[in-house]
């Protein structure tokens, strides 16, 4: 009995080629619409993220864009805390800060705190050591040393801007040097390292640690080494 014909082999090879180029349409506009990875090239965001983290990045989270452009369809709003990855405005390389002041708010640094609003932004020592911000809505980690300069005179963020800055902010260009953020160059919010070789972590421990901005949420530990 003669076996049935390949049926891959019978089609036309144009449609061979259009299954192809579908598959990585979808997966170009997933990447670019939805979510993608990323690594940290530098340390300006120690200790939360070390040199070459791995991160989970949820394009959707400040709604959706036009892949490619800074095009939004539609929109959500960032929240203080929120470390996100955005087009530098001054190259158009990719970059990831936190995000602590919003549009409205007035924001200085002194070189060791941030001030919020004429009101300083607390900050802790841990029983280990970790220095922690307590950005309302968002504690987390900073850098240890505790002048973490240049400062910054007060500003008043106006509408669809932010100020970003590093978590090591004595090793981070970030708002102090190039100015505001425009909403336009947000790419997408940080939800996790996916993998880190960072030193003092177990085999387990270097997979999926969250981040988290709610109110009141604890700062998970490997994010402060």
């Amino acid at each position: 009995m003669d076996s049935p014909p390949d049926t891959k082999l019978s089609r036309p090879r144009w449609k061979l080629y259009l299954v192809d180029v579908a598959a990585l349409c979808v997966l170009f506009v997933g990447r670019a619409s939805f979510a993608d990875h990323y690594h940290v090239p530098s340390g300006s965001m120690e200790p939360t993220l070390a040199i070459k983290d791995h991160l989970a990045v949820d394009k959707r989270a400040y709604g959706l864009r036009i892949p490619l452009t800074h095009t939004w369809l539609t929109e959500s709003e960032p929240q203080r805390g929120d470390v996100v990855v955005f087009d530098s405005p001054i190259d158009g390389k990719v970059m990831v800060k936190r995000l602590v002041g919003l549009p409205g708010d007035r924001i200085a640094f002194d070189g060791e705190a941030l001030v919020l609003n004429g009101q300083p932004v607390p900050q802790e020592l841990t029983a280990d050591g970790a220095r922690l911000e307590l950005l309302p809505g968002a504690t987390h980690a900073l850098h240890p040393e505790p002048y973490q300069g240049p400062g910054m005179d007060e500003v008043e963020i106006p509408p669809r801007h932010y100020l970003v800055l590093g978590d090591h902010r004595g090793n981070s260009a970030d708002s102090r040097v190039w100015g505001l953020l425009p909403r336009e160059n947000l790419l997408g919010r940080v939800v996790a390292v996916l993998y880190s070789s960072r030193e003092g972590l177990s085999g387990g421990e270097r997979w999926w640690i969250p981040m988290s901005t709610d109110e009141g949420a604890s700062v998970d530990p490997r994010l402060t080494r």
